[in-house]
């Protein structure tokens, strides 16, 4: 009897841990504490590798990596998810580096998926910003086919004073991701 029982409590745990996967589009405020939301159908890995693209005489390379069962934690609201996270390098015209975050741990950069939207082919990210949080955002990278995608930046902060930021620089924080021109093509490498 003691076997009996103690097999009906494995099956209800098995069926009650595999209720807390969600699929990835999933809103995360309709999902239990601790749950998560999971790249069902790999939507996210046509996106991961390094890409290329040139704009106003840059070259911006972006490597993407997939986290899986990354722990988001929101305070009162915690749940895991597949997450894409974005390092890059910015390049001038003359090849000199003038912005990289390559050389950070993925899980410490900067840029990290929040939604996808695969009807649309679209994934979207937060930009937490640079120094001082400047530039913080979203950008949006719509998938054009296997090797092509579309980068859209939109900045939502990009002046702070020096009461906001103590250490902030006389002459200013410069963005340099691109926010201009819109839809810049990255290609896969």
């Amino acid at each position: 009897m003691k076997k009996y029982i103690l097999l009906q409590l494995l099956i209800v745990l098995a069926i009650g841990c595999k209720a807390q996967t969600y699929p990835l589009d999933t809103d995360y405020k309709t999902i239990p504490n601790y749950s998560y939301l999971k790249d069902t159908n790999n939507s996210l890995l046509s996106y991961v590798g390094n890409w290329k693209a040139n704009y106003s005489g840059n070259e911006m390379v972006l490597k993407i990596e997939k986290i899986d069962h990354h722990l988001n934690d929101f305070g009162i609201k915690k749940f895991y998810e597949d997450v894409l996270f974005i390092r890059y390098s910015i390049k001038n015209s003359q090849g000199i580096i003038i912005e990289t975050t390559m050389n950070l741990n993925v899980t410490d950069a900067r840029i990290f998926s929040d939604s996808i939207f695969p009807n649309e082919s679209l994934v979207s990210f937060t930009y937490l910003g640079g120094k001082c949080t400047v530039g913080w955002g979203g950008i949006t990278l719509q998938s054009i086919d296997s090797t092509h995608f579309k980068w859209n930046y939109q900045p939502e902060s990009t002046v702070l004073t020096n009461k906001n930021c103590p250490d902030y620089p006389a002459g200013g924080i410069k963005i340099n991701l691109p926010d201009e021109p819109k839809d810049i093509i990255f290609t896969k490498q």
